[in-house]
Protein backbone atom coordinates (compact mmCIF):
# COMPACT_ATOMS: atom_id res chain seq x y z
CA UNK A 1 0.00 0.00 0.00
CA UNK A 2 2.93 2.48 0.62
CA UNK A 3 4.08 1.55 -2.41
CA UNK A 4 1.17 2.94 -4.60
CA UNK A 5 0.57 5.89 -2.48
CA UNK A 6 4.56 6.46 -3.35
CA UNK A 7 4.22 6.27 -7.33
CA UNK A 8 0.68 7.85 -7.51
CA UNK A 9 2.69 11.06 -5.33
CA UNK A 10 5.56 11.15 -7.94
CA UNK A 11 3.20 10.65 -11.34
CA UNK A 12 0.89 14.14 -9.87
CA UNK A 13 4.05 15.50 -9.34
CA UNK A 14 5.87 14.72 -12.88
CA UNK A 15 2.47 16.19 -14.45
CA UNK A 16 2.45 19.18 -12.90
CA UNK A 17 5.95 19.90 -13.68
CA UNK A 18 4.77 19.15 -17.17
CA UNK A 19 2.13 21.65 -16.71
CA UNK A 20 3.92 24.84 -15.33
CA UNK A 21 6.63 24.16 -17.73
CA UNK A 22 4.20 25.12 -20.57
CA UNK A 23 5.88 24.57 -24.25
CA UNK A 24 9.29 25.23 -25.26
CA UNK A 25 10.10 29.09 -25.30
CA UNK A 26 10.90 29.91 -29.02
CA UNK A 27 12.97 33.93 -29.32
CA UNK A 28 10.96 36.26 -30.87
CA UNK A 29 13.82 38.83 -31.71
CA UNK A 30 15.16 39.87 -35.03
CA UNK A 31 18.59 41.68 -36.40
CA UNK A 32 17.50 44.73 -37.60
CA UNK A 33 20.60 46.72 -39.51
CA UNK A 34 21.59 49.73 -38.40
CA UNK A 35 20.53 52.79 -40.78
CA UNK A 36 23.06 54.20 -43.51
CA UNK A 37 25.44 56.92 -42.06
CA UNK A 38 24.22 60.39 -43.35
CA UNK A 39 26.97 61.52 -46.19
CA UNK A 40 29.89 63.42 -44.98
CA UNK A 41 29.60 67.17 -46.01
CA UNK A 42 33.18 69.35 -45.26
CA UNK A 43 31.21 72.47 -45.38
CA UNK A 44 29.10 73.01 -41.93
CA UNK A 45 27.73 75.40 -40.43
CA UNK A 46 28.69 78.23 -37.95
CA UNK A 47 32.29 78.20 -40.49
CA UNK A 48 34.60 80.96 -40.23
CA UNK A 49 36.91 81.05 -43.45
CA UNK A 50 40.47 82.77 -43.93
CA UNK A 51 41.43 83.23 -47.53
CA UNK A 52 43.99 84.71 -49.82
CA UNK A 53 43.79 85.47 -53.35
CA UNK A 54 45.25 86.71 -56.44
CA UNK A 55 43.07 89.08 -58.81
CA UNK A 56 43.21 90.45 -62.00
CA UNK A 57 41.04 93.57 -62.95
CA UNK A 58 39.42 94.67 -66.28
CA UNK A 59 37.76 97.46 -66.93
CA UNK A 60 34.75 97.32 -70.08
CA UNK A 61 33.33 100.62 -70.49
CA UNK A 62 35.83 101.98 -72.66
CA UNK A 63 38.01 104.16 -69.99
CA UNK A 64 38.95 107.57 -70.51
CA UNK A 65 38.70 110.51 -68.64
CA UNK A 66 39.16 114.40 -69.06
CA UNK A 67 41.38 117.37 -67.07
CA UNK A 68 42.91 120.07 -66.68
CA UNK A 69 46.19 120.82 -65.28
CA UNK A 70 47.77 123.86 -65.10
CA UNK A 71 51.57 123.54 -65.69
CA UNK A 72 54.24 124.94 -63.30
CA UNK A 73 55.29 127.85 -65.83
CA UNK A 74 51.07 128.77 -65.61
CA UNK A 75 50.58 127.04 -68.92
CA UNK A 76 46.94 125.24 -68.92
CA UNK A 77 46.63 121.73 -70.37
CA UNK A 78 43.93 119.00 -71.18
CA UNK A 79 44.68 115.86 -69.77
CA UNK A 80 42.69 113.22 -71.57
CA UNK A 81 42.85 109.13 -71.30
CA UNK A 82 42.22 106.56 -73.19
CA UNK A 83 42.15 102.37 -73.10
CA UNK A 84 39.91 100.77 -70.30
CA UNK A 85 41.91 100.48 -66.97
CA UNK A 86 43.18 97.07 -65.75
CA UNK A 87 45.96 95.51 -63.16
CA UNK A 88 47.30 92.71 -60.93
CA UNK A 89 46.68 92.49 -56.93
CA UNK A 90 45.89 90.02 -54.25
CA UNK A 91 44.27 90.40 -51.38
CA UNK A 92 42.43 88.63 -48.25
CA UNK A 93 38.76 87.46 -47.26
CA UNK A 94 37.02 87.20 -43.97
CA UNK A 95 33.77 84.73 -44.25
CA UNK A 96 31.13 83.37 -41.49
CA UNK A 97 28.68 81.22 -42.83
CA UNK A 98 25.41 81.28 -40.21
CA UNK A 99 24.40 77.67 -38.42
CA UNK A 100 22.29 77.78 -41.36
CA UNK A 101 25.42 76.62 -43.47
CA UNK A 102 24.20 77.77 -47.11
CA UNK A 103 24.65 81.21 -46.32
CA UNK A 104 27.19 83.93 -44.77
CA UNK A 105 28.78 87.02 -44.63
CA UNK A 106 32.25 88.09 -46.29
CA UNK A 107 34.39 90.92 -45.94
CA UNK A 108 37.23 91.60 -48.86
CA UNK A 109 40.26 93.69 -49.06
CA UNK A 110 42.61 94.10 -52.05
CA UNK A 111 45.23 96.28 -53.21
CA UNK A 112 46.47 96.25 -56.62
CA UNK A 113 48.15 98.82 -59.29
CA UNK A 114 46.16 99.64 -62.01
CA UNK A 115 46.83 101.04 -65.67
CA UNK A 116 44.81 104.36 -66.67
CA UNK A 117 46.03 103.37 -70.45
CA UNK A 118 47.46 106.01 -72.63
CA UNK A 119 47.69 109.56 -71.63
CA UNK A 120 47.24 112.86 -73.57
CA UNK A 121 48.36 116.30 -72.96
CA UNK A 122 47.06 119.02 -74.91
CA UNK A 123 48.32 122.42 -74.79
CA UNK A 124 45.64 125.17 -75.63
CA UNK A 125 48.43 126.64 -78.13
CA UNK A 126 48.44 123.34 -80.27
CA UNK A 127 51.37 121.66 -78.24
CA UNK A 128 50.51 117.87 -77.68
CA UNK A 129 51.98 114.83 -76.13
CA UNK A 130 50.88 111.21 -75.71
CA UNK A 131 52.92 109.55 -72.73
CA UNK A 132 52.32 105.65 -71.80
CA UNK A 133 50.41 104.12 -69.50
CA UNK A 134 50.00 105.90 -66.48
CA UNK A 135 49.93 103.74 -63.35
CA UNK A 136 47.41 104.12 -59.93
CA UNK A 137 47.60 102.45 -56.33
CA UNK A 138 44.40 101.33 -55.49
CA UNK A 139 42.55 99.66 -52.89
CA UNK A 140 38.94 97.97 -52.71
CA UNK A 141 37.20 96.87 -49.78
CA UNK A 142 33.66 95.40 -49.92
CA UNK A 143 31.14 93.63 -47.92
CA UNK A 144 29.32 90.66 -49.43
CA UNK A 145 26.02 88.41 -48.64
CA UNK A 146 26.86 84.96 -49.87
CA UNK A 147 24.47 81.87 -50.69
CA UNK A 148 26.11 78.69 -51.57
CA UNK A 149 25.34 75.08 -52.35
CA UNK A 150 27.71 72.29 -50.98
CA UNK A 151 27.14 69.10 -53.48
CA UNK A 152 28.78 66.45 -51.29
CA UNK A 153 24.95 67.03 -49.17
CA UNK A 154 24.00 65.21 -52.27
CA UNK A 155 27.01 63.27 -53.76
CA UNK A 156 29.39 61.81 -51.16
CA UNK A 157 33.15 62.45 -52.07
CA UNK A 158 32.10 65.39 -54.15
CA UNK A 159 33.22 68.29 -51.98
CA UNK A 160 32.37 71.04 -54.23
CA UNK A 161 30.20 74.17 -53.34
CA UNK A 162 29.30 76.80 -55.90
CA UNK A 163 28.31 80.10 -54.54
CA UNK A 164 27.14 83.24 -55.47
CA UNK A 165 27.00 86.70 -53.68
CA UNK A 166 26.11 90.40 -54.16
CA UNK A 167 27.19 93.24 -51.97
CA UNK A 168 28.93 96.78 -52.18
CA UNK A 169 32.13 98.93 -51.09
CA UNK A 170 34.63 101.25 -51.99
CA UNK A 171 37.79 101.90 -54.37
CA UNK A 172 39.98 104.31 -52.58
CA UNK A 173 42.87 105.77 -55.05
CA UNK A 174 46.47 106.27 -53.62
CA UNK A 175 48.60 109.22 -53.93
CA UNK A 176 52.31 109.82 -54.72
CA UNK A 177 53.86 112.12 -52.04
CA UNK A 178 53.12 116.05 -52.05
CA UNK A 179 53.66 119.35 -53.45
CA UNK A 180 56.92 119.34 -52.99
CA UNK A 181 58.25 115.75 -54.29
CA UNK A 182 56.52 114.81 -56.97
CA UNK A 183 57.21 116.17 -60.85
CA UNK A 184 56.09 114.93 -63.87
CA UNK A 185 57.95 116.01 -67.04
CA UNK A 186 56.70 116.50 -70.72
CA UNK A 187 57.88 117.37 -73.98
CA UNK A 188 55.30 118.62 -76.23
CA UNK A 189 55.12 119.45 -79.95
CA UNK A 190 53.05 121.28 -81.71
CA UNK A 191 51.74 121.22 -85.38
CA UNK A 192 55.11 123.10 -86.37
CA UNK A 193 57.49 120.96 -84.90
CA UNK A 194 58.60 122.59 -81.79
CA UNK A 195 59.40 120.89 -79.38
CA UNK A 196 59.29 121.99 -75.58
CA UNK A 197 59.21 120.74 -72.39
CA UNK A 198 56.08 121.74 -69.66
CA UNK A 199 56.17 120.25 -65.63
CA UNK A 200 53.42 119.40 -63.41
CA UNK A 201 54.15 119.37 -59.44
CA UNK A 202 52.31 117.23 -56.58
CA UNK A 203 48.90 116.83 -57.03
CA UNK A 204 48.43 118.03 -60.89
CA UNK A 205 51.76 115.25 -61.68
CA UNK A 206 49.25 112.52 -60.18
CA UNK A 207 46.43 113.42 -62.20
CA UNK A 208 48.72 112.81 -65.18
CA UNK A 209 50.15 109.95 -64.01
CA UNK A 210 46.48 108.38 -62.83
CA UNK A 211 43.74 110.01 -64.61
CA UNK A 212 41.02 108.64 -62.31
CA UNK A 213 39.57 111.48 -60.18
CA UNK A 214 38.68 110.59 -56.71
CA UNK A 215 37.42 107.56 -54.94
CA UNK A 216 34.31 105.37 -56.14
CA UNK A 217 31.59 103.79 -54.62
CA UNK A 218 31.11 99.95 -55.89
CA UNK A 219 28.34 97.92 -56.28
CA UNK A 220 29.01 93.89 -58.09
CA UNK A 221 27.69 90.68 -57.95
CA UNK A 222 29.22 87.24 -58.99
CA UNK A 223 29.78 83.92 -58.43
CA UNK A 224 32.22 81.01 -57.79
CA UNK A 225 33.24 77.78 -56.83
CA UNK A 226 34.49 76.42 -54.01
CA UNK A 227 36.34 72.84 -53.75
CA UNK A 228 37.67 71.71 -50.06
CA UNK A 229 40.76 68.69 -49.91
CA UNK A 230 39.70 68.51 -46.22
CA UNK A 231 36.75 70.54 -43.85
CA UNK A 232 39.84 72.86 -43.17
CA UNK A 233 41.55 73.14 -46.43
CA UNK A 234 40.31 74.06 -50.07
CA UNK A 235 40.79 76.37 -52.93
CA UNK A 236 38.20 78.87 -54.72
CA UNK A 237 37.81 80.75 -57.51
CA UNK A 238 35.27 83.42 -58.42
CA UNK A 239 34.28 86.57 -61.56
CA UNK A 240 32.72 89.77 -59.94
CA UNK A 241 30.64 92.42 -62.34
CA UNK A 242 31.47 95.68 -60.69
CA UNK A 243 29.54 98.92 -60.95
CA UNK A 244 31.45 102.17 -60.03
CA UNK A 245 29.95 105.63 -59.28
Amino acid sequence: MKRLISLAVMAVASQAAAIFAGEPMVSSKQVIAPPPAPPVSYFRGNEFDIGAFATYVTGTNGGGSRTRETADDGTTFTLSSSGSPNGWGGGMDFTYYFPWKYAGVRIQGAGMELSTGTVTVTGSNGFRSRSGSGNAAAGVVTGDFIMRLPLDDFWPGVHLAPYGFVGFGGILLGGDGNDNTVHETFTVTNSAGVSRQVTFTGKRANAIRDNFGSDRVLGHFGGGLEYRFTPHIGVFSEATWTLIR
